[in-house]
């Protein structure tokens, strides 16, 4: 990410870098044998993984079929603001409408069996919400935005309690930044859980220097009784160059994480194709990139990025933002990331420019099997943007033209 970065706060242990690449390494004779498509080496004590497959044959290909949806225009199954779609283990999914602050489960006929959740500071309601899980003792977490706090819910939907972050655990570390910046308005929380239910959350807080106005991120597992609150990475980013009113930057590179059951966690800072794998400890574990040159973020990119911005922009404010659009001179090299732990597959989304363009999120994901094998590349489809992908299935939110969304479940149909 173009002035940021991203560091382990424990010092790193064995260190395994995986690297991918679609080029051959190093010269074949024309009339040698072919070169292994996966070679193994060990580099003083790192083991090198390098893999030359090119991924699926077109006929090879996985695809995306629709299995479940629930949404309508008005009605019991209208949305105000859906901000999460996740599994739900009996089957069907959950969803939370962050404009009704309520949580809603569905099962595998698109039935509504259990709804809990409204506006409020009292028990069983809501401040603010994200994402939700299931925990793996079969009740359920939803993650408050601002303030940062985690909700705990009974099977049925019965509070459990709310817990605060100690601002302390995500607090800007002098050791992030030399420069002192007062924080604008209150820190934001990005949630994201385990399979186990195990939770995450990304601390958004926008700083204002003199010069320019700073996003500053801090990943961190708050703790539970399994693991110890650990902090795993910062970085900070410009939200607005030359201070309020100056220049908007977009598609400027993003950091993306999957969480893993037991208190792990998969990184990718965005700029680079690189993801970082991190021990609940906090300790750096392995390195997996995929050397690739970036995609030029084109004219024709640009002017189609901000036409769908404009079209869906209702207040003159903020068209007039627009027009204070920089953009970088390529495109992110990943933009988002997924973990389906059944199978310990990793699923890096991806803004290809041979799919169709969007105005949010990745249009496709990059596929590697559980040895760090590249397995192809899966468009996804048009006005989707998933929240959650397992081995089976790719869940998400859907919108159509007139940006009406709907819950969405996609079974995932593997050629091989």
């Amino acid at each position: 990410m173009s002035g940021s970065r991203s560091r382990s706060l424990a010092p790193p242990v064995v260190l395994q870098v995986i690297i991918f690449s679609f080029a051959a390494l190093g010269a074949a004779c024309s009339d040698g044998p072919a070169p292994p498509s996966v070679t193994v080496a060990d580099s003083a004590g790192i083991e090198i993984v390098t893999s030359r497959g090119p991924g699926w044959n077109p006929e090879e290909a996985w695809r995306l079929e629709l299995d479940l949806e629930v949404g309508d225009t008005e009605g019991p199954n209208a949305f105000g603001r859906l901000i999460d779609v996740a599994p739900r283990r009996a089957g069907g999914f959950w969803v939370v409408d962050g404009q009704a602050r309520r949580v809603r489960g569905y099962n595998d006929a698109g039935a509504e069996v259990l709804a809990f959740g409204r506006p409020g500071a009292g028990p069983g309601e809501f401040r603010s919400v994200g994402r939700l899980a299931e925990r793996s003792d079969g009740g359920i977490s939803v993650g408050g935005r601002a303030p940062v706090e985690l909700y705990r819910f009974d099977a049925s939907g019965t509070p459990l309690g709310a817990e605060l972050v100690p601002p302390d655990l995500y607090r800007r570390l002098p050791s992030d930044d030399a420069v002192d910046r007062p924080p604008l308005g209150p820190t934001m929380g990005r949630w994201g859980f385990a399979a186990d239910g195990t939770a995450f959350v990304q601390a958004v807080t926008l700083d204002a220097p003199v010069d320019e106005l700073i996003r500053s991120d801090v990943l961190v597992r708050p703790g539970d009784a399994a693991n110890p609150p650990v902090r795993f990475a910062s970085w900070a980013s410009p939200a607005m160059i030359g201070g309020p009113g100056g220049d908007v930057p977009l598609l400027r590179p993003e950091a993306s994480w999957s969480p893993l059951s037991g208190g792990g966690v998969w990184f990718t800072p965005g700029d680079a194709y690189e993801l970082r794998r991190y021990e609940a400890g906090g300790e750096l574990e392995s390195v997996l990139r995929r050397p690739s040159s970036r995609q030029p973020l084109t004219p024709a990119i640009r002017s189609a990025y901000l036409a769908s911005l404009r079209a869906d922009a209702d207040e003159p404010s903020t068209i007039a933002m627009l027009e204070r659009a920089v953009f970088p001179d390529s495109l992110p090299a990943t933009a988002g990331l997924w973990t389906s732990e059944a199978d310990g597959h990793l699923w890096v989304g991806v803004l290809d420019p041979a799919q169709p363009w969007r105005r949010e999120g990745p249009n496709a994901l990059d596929v590697f099997d559980a040895g760090g094998g590249y397995v192809g590349r899966l468009p996804i489809p048009d006005g989707l943007r998933p929240t959650r992908i397992t081995s089976d299935h790719v869940y998400g939110v859907w919108e159509d033209e007139l940006d009406v969304a709907r819950a969405r479940r996609y079974r995932i149909v593997r050629s091989r």
